[in-house]
């Protein structure tokens, strides 16, 4: 795992200083610390910094072919690299390091661009072809590993982090209004937009090249067509348990310590079975719980189980309990990692237990896209209430529908059910995290930001990140969206910031491309089945996990953040959102949101809402406030200031 950056010009005669790549490496030493390097060429500069995984001694980057025309840095982990290496061997191909990363140079040299799509893993990078004068970029299939540039007059800059472009002189930190809208709607900023204007992420399975000034933008992947497997469940279950002990062999692949994240939930404790079958050293887990007046907080509390299970497989365990007077602090520090808002509490016990495993692994497995990829969040049960309201009432379903919640009494249940199924999913579905509806953004936004937002279209936006011209049904748009957007823009890049600010590098064996396409294959009914989530993958474990691991409630890798704004972080997030700086921004009208703070009910939707407001306000301090990187860094602790709390500490075992 590393940190790549850099610049290419339109004008072959220039090329950065080395002042300036070393520049931009230094912001992201976090991501790679046990090495750097710099290419300077005509036109061209490329800097790295490296966390050393496999070929520990060797593997330096940039990395280049043998007549030095051709020029790589990659962030990521090629798991494919193996049986890659051995046809470009055969090939001819002479290969000088034992690095995963050195196939794609050969791989360009064969196939050019379309290397890519060859490629299985998570990765970043960034190649230069000195004969073309042309610079490469791309990013793996679900955007696990993240990739940022910005358009200057005459150069395109690029790198793993913002920070590493608003080091270069020219890029400023200015926030996208537009961008703005969307992270209220979903609590995440979507691809390609970023909350900087002119900073463009690079969205997951896309390709750019820049040459000679000229920018292209293609898709090499998408997902695949849904519901096309044609066996029976028994086959299904089956053919996922052997991908996904395929995937965890693959991603236990390391020169480095290893270990994984473990809630007691049913995804990470599959990733668990499934590594000891294969590891065998002894893994190291990680689990975390919170607390409140020194007792467990019993709806976020996972640490019994995960102890019993680490007992189970034999690993050697760490535990750590955070309380709620730690988080005012680490809040900052993790927005200052994040780069952007990110309305998504799951940053805060993934930020506390990655700081626990700094140190003692390298390498960490966790069970993030499960949900996604195989319907495990509540909402997917909608999809199969709607299914049978649709049979019942059939053609008529949706006139019906509208019937039914104009006359359906206000407060009673159904009736946003009803609401929801006179429309199709694009109109009403904006992810498992949807914060604020567009009739309560209208409501909050100030007169300038309003008008501002007029020009936006964000139904349009909304609409656009669903398949266009495909037969599917209410769940396989769900899924799509979320695994599109949802699990690239929330999930993977908040998984990816948090635990490389410790140096750690996180793997996803679920998002393992075969069991990616082969999820998507799956009929729904063999996803959500009544009342039962993830069926088919309940099915496919049943034979490695214990039965009381399947069918345990699910409590998700979260945070009691409703309960934390209404209660311990009130006086914080009442003098964040009541502040001077706060309401001299001139985004919300300040009566809106203090009804927010005085309305204490215990709704999850209200806690969002309230920590999205106070993620954007730490953000905008951070970032905008201060527009200089060199005083960045000391704002993330000063916003303590505003809690008048006393801070203490977690305890660990």
């Amino acid at each position: 795992m590393c940190g790549i950056g850099g610049i290419a010009y339109s004008e072959p005669k220039i090329s950065p200083q080395p002042e300036l790549l070393n520049a931009m490496g230094q912001t992201m030493t976090h991501r790679g610390p046990d090495d750097q390097g710099l290419y300077r060429g005509q036109g061209i500069g490329l800097c790295f910094q490296r966390l050393s995984i496999i070929d520990l001694q060797g593997g330096h980057q940039p990395l280049s072919n043998e007549i030095g025309t051709i020029w790589l840095v990659c962030n990521g982990e090629i798991y494919n690299y193996l049986q890659l290496r051995q046809e470009l061997k055969s090939m001819g191909h002479v290969f000088r390091t034992d690095s995963d990363a050195e196939v794609i140079v050969h791989l360009y040299e064969e196939y050019g661009t379309a290397c890519v799509k060859k490629l299985h893993g998570m990765f970043a990078f960034a190649l230069w072809d000195q004969k073309r004068r042309q610079l490469m970029l791309a990013r793996d299939r679900l955007g696990i590993k993240p990739l940022y540039y910005t358009l200057l007059p005459g150069k395109l800059t690029f790198a793993s982090e913002i920070k590493a472009l608003l080091s270069v002189p020219g890029v400023k930190a200015l926030p996208n209004l537009e961008a703005l809208d969307s992270y209220l709607a979903f609590r995440f900023v979507p691809a390609p937009l970023t909350l900087f204007q002119g900073i463009v992420k690079l969205e997951p399975g896309h390709c750019l090249t820049y040459c000679r000034g000229k920018l292209d933008i293609n898709r090499y992947w998408d997902l695949p067509k849904f519901g096309t497997f044609a066996g029976d469940e028994e086959e299904a279950a089956s053919k996922l348990l052997s991908l996904l002990q395929d995937a965890v062999t693959s991603h236990l692949q390391s020169d480095a310590p290893l270990g994984m994240f473990l809630s007691g939930g049913l995804d990470s404790s599959t990733i668990l079975a499934l590594a000891s079958q294969v590891k065998p050293d002894r893994l190291q887990t990680f689990s975390l719980g919170f607390t409140r007046d020194n007792q467990p907080h019993q709806d976020f509390w996972e640490l019994d189980v995960a102890r019993e299970l680490a007992k189970h497989y034999g690993t050697e365990h760490h535990e750590l309990e955070v309380t709620p007077g730690e988080i005012p602090g680490a809040l900052a520090e993790m927005i200052w990692q994040l780069e952007e808002p990110l309305g998504d509490p799951t940053m805060i016990p993934l930020h506390f237990i990655s700081r626990k495993a700094s140190g003692k692994v390298k390498v960490i497995l966790s069970g993030e896209g499960a949900d996604e990829l195989f319907a495990g969040y509540e909402v997917y049960q909608e999809s199969w209430q709607r299914s049978v309201w649709e049979r019942m009432s059939g053609p008529f379903q949706q006139r019906l529908s509208a019937s039914l919640a104009d006359s359906w009494p206000t407060g009673w249940p159904g009736k946003n059910f009803f609401l929801r199924a006179a429309l199709p999913v694009e109109a009403w579905y904006r992810g498992v995290g949807s914060t604020f509806s567009e009739g309560e953004k209208a409501k909050l936004y100030a007169k300038s930001l309003r008008q501002a937002s007029l020009g936006f279209d964000f139904e349009r936006r909304a609409a656009s990140c669903f398949p266009i011209g495909q037969d599917m049904n209410s769940l396989e748009k769900m899924l799509y969206f979320d695994t599109k957007y949802w699990l690239a823009d929330d999930t993977l890049i908040k998984s990816d910031k948090i635990t490389m600010a410790q140096s750690l590098e996180l793997r996803v064996p679920f998002l393992d491309d075969s069991v990616i396409e082969f999820a998507a294959s799956l009929p729904s009914h063999f996803k959500v089945k009544g009342k039962s989530l993830k069926h088919i993958l309940k099915k496919a474990v049943g034979e490695v996990l214990p039965s009381e691991i399947i069918q345990r409630p699910k409590i998700g890798f979260t945070a009691p953040i409703t309960s934390w704004v209404n209660g311990e972080l009130h006086s914080f997030s009442t003098s964040l959102l009541n502040s001077e700086q706060f309401h001299d921004r001139c985004y919300f009208r300040p009566e809106v949101v203090q009804d927010l703070l005085n309305n204490t009910r215990p709704h999850p939707a209200h806690g969002r809402q309230i920590f999205a407001l106070m993620v954007l306000e730490i953000w905008h301090r951070l970032f905008v406030d201060s527009n200089s990187n060199s005083t960045l860094s000391h704002l993330a602790y000063d916003l303590l200031e505003e809690d008048n709390e006393p801070i203490s500490g977690g305890r660990f075992s």
